[in-house]
């Protein structure tokens, strides 16, 4: 059965599907021997031959691995910043290697985080037209209004280049000092949580995920990880 070769290449565990249409793009990615340049192309993976760098895709015998941590503030999650004092992969056994965190969580921001090495997944977990669920758990400054919650549910607030979706907010506690709600949204776009807030002057005292998908972060403590099933998240 043909599928398109990013696709493939994810399912591979290679990397993800927008890191694929790189590769294709920069013209490292070969079908039968002939370099590819185009999106979209297809492939039968149990038939033809892919290769990457002119090295063979290996996608028969791929077993994944999916862990779930409570990242603590501090750590970064990118894979790429030589200049980090502190990433999350400081916090798994050094066995663990090839894995890419889903989605992006910022320095000042805890809570649950999934690494994989299944790109496929990862796609479909951040890709915004798929809706995966995300729950964050939010303190900021001040009396947050019954209002305020309305407008940022609604949607539609200008953040850069960009207006916010639609979100869900349930208020847990307020005072005239702080506010916590949880606020589930089905994208996660850089510092988005911080920036609509701020935009309501409410700037983010504390910001943690407690819900990717299926997946609770529950009682897993700041630094913990555990391996979890794919089953459990979506």
């Amino acid at each position: 059965m043909k599928q398109r070769i990013n696709k493939i290449i994810a399912q591979s565990g290679f990397c993800s599907r927008r890191k694929a249409d790189q590769l294709i793009l920069e013209k490292r990615v070969k079908l039968n021997s002939k370099t590819i340049s185009e999106l979209g192309i297809t492939a039968n993976p149990g038939q033809d031959l892919i290769t990457i760098d002119d090295k063979t895709l290996n996608f028969n015998t791929k077993k994944y691995i999916y862990i779930m941590l409570h990242k603590p503030v501090g750590y970064i999650t990118t894979t790429k910043d030589p200049h980090a004092e502190k990433t999350v992969f400081d916090l798994l056994p050094k066995i663990i290697t090839r894995l890419y965190p889903v989605g992006r969580l910022d320095k000042d921001t805890s809570g649950l985080l999934i690494l994989t090495d299944n790109g496929d997944l990862s796609y479909k977990l951040t890709h915004p037209k798929f809706e995966i669920k995300r729950i964050y758990e939010v303190t900021v400054k001040g009396a947050v209004t019954a209002d305020t919650i309305k407008t940022i549910e609604r949607g539609g607030l200008q953040i850069e280049d960009y207006l916010t979706s639609p979100c869900k907010i349930t208020l847990v506690s307020r005072t005239q000092e702080k506010t916590k709600i949880h606020l589930s949204m089905h994208e996660g776009r850089k510092r988005q949580i911080r920036k609509i807030f701020a935009l309501e002057k409410h700037p983010v005292i504390e910001l943690k995920r407690i819900q990717f998908g299926k997946l609770k972060l529950g009682n897993l403590k700041p630094g913990q990880w555990r391996y979890i099933k794919k089953e459990t998240i979506v």
